[in-house]
């Protein structure tokens, strides 16, 4: 990351990074997860739950489970739960340890296969998976911003194509639920223009929420469900997921209080924190030049001040020589307030320096 390391006070350290090497701001999320299976549970009725699987016509079909099942296509052709199939029927069954077992259909038909699976007595129900490797319909899902702060909307996206062509009139609903919690009701999520979702009918859905459906910092990860038709009128079913961090709010960035100063041979760069809880925090600058036709910008110096900070207001400020920047007036401040004792990013604002 640097060729350059000076030792300061207030347990500073301030580097140059290597010619040629560029910056790139944190991503708003994750990368999309992008989906051409669907998941289903199957709950209990009497010994036995039954599921319809969709198959939209362009993909061989992988059902996945951990009881036995009995599968039976659109044109009637059974595959019982003792059945392993061949490869002349298009139908296998693969069996491993304990109660795991694949059931592949070689070609699936643009229709719905029954699947029936005996429960086990000592369980509620089962789950079932159905991939389409091979299927043209894919669902891309994500959630941002990837590191919320508490008070921060959060906004779902789901985007569903057939190809290149958009799916505009599904129905997609998300959940959310943190580590080792319950999901929240189902989120509805629109293809309208008007939720965060881009144009109207372009196959992007979009929610946005005011706030988590409960106070609880950490992962959450997000479910996604879509259900449709497609261009042929085949149903489909698509599950995805996302995810992202709820901070905990320990601490809060002032983003209007950044500030620059050049003071002969350094340039001091200051902020104010509100402190929450009071600990070890280290406070983050990354100074990047002007951005060029493509918007990219060539990485110049960093600094870093540990601090340990009390609750209430709190200064911050970074001395950075000026040496490291070179000849460059234009400037891009990247600043981070991070958590040491919990970690986390308290704050992070970018900042245009002219």
């Amino acid at each position: 990351m640097n060729t350059i390391l000076f030792a300061l006070a207030l347990l500073q350290n301030v580097g140059a990074f290597a010619p040629g090497e560029t910056y790139a701001p944190p991503a708003a999320h994750a990368p999309a997860n992008v989906s051409r299976m669907y998941a289903r549970t199957l709950v209990r009725a009497g010994d036995s739950a039954t599921v319809d699987l969709p198959a939209t016509g362009d993909s061989s079909m992988i059902v996945w489970t951990t009881a036995s099942a009995r599968l039976t296509t659109p044109t009637g052709d059974v595959l019982d739960t003792t059945d392993s199939g061949s490869d002349e029927r298009g139908l296998r069954r693969f069996r491993f340890d304990g109660t795991e077992q694949v059931v592949h259909v070689a070609r699936a038909q643009a229709a719905s296969y029954r699947l029936d699976v005996a429960v086990p007595r000592n369980a509620s129900g089962v789950t079932v998976v159905a991939a389409e490797p091979e299927s043209r319909l894919t669902l891309a899902t994500w959630a941002e911003p990837l590191s919320r702060q508490p008070g921060e909307p959060v906004t779902l996206h789901a985007e569903l194509r057939e190809g290149g062509a958009p799916i505009a009139d599904a129905r997609v609903t998300a959940r959310l639920a943190p580590t080792g919690g319950r999901g929240g009701e189902p989120v509805e999520l629109f293809d309208d223009g008007a939720h965060s979702d881009g144009a109207a009918g372009d196959g992007v859905y979009g929610a946005v929420l005011a706030d988590l459906p409960q106070a609880a910092s950490g992962l959450w990860e997000v479910r996604f469900e879509a259900d449709g038709r497609t261009a042929a009128g085949a149903r489909f079913a698509r599950t995805g997921s996302g995810e992202l961090i709820a901070e905990p709010g320990i601490a809060r960035l002032d983003a209007a209080s950044v500030r620059t100063e050049r003071n002969g041979e350094t340039v001091r760069v200051t902020a104010a924190a509100d402190v929450r809880v009071a600990g070890n925090y280290r406070f983050d600058v990354i100074i990047a030049g002007p951005a060029d036709a493509k918007g990219h910008r060539a990485a110049l110096a960093w600094g870093e001040a540990s601090r340990t900070l009390v609750q209430g207001a709190n200064e911050l400020s970074v001395d950075i020589p000026a040496s490291l920047l070179g000849s460059a007036k234009d400037l891009y401040l990247d600043v981070r307030l991070l958590g040491m004792d919990t970690p986390t990013v308290a704050g992070r604002v970018g900042v245009e320096v002219h």
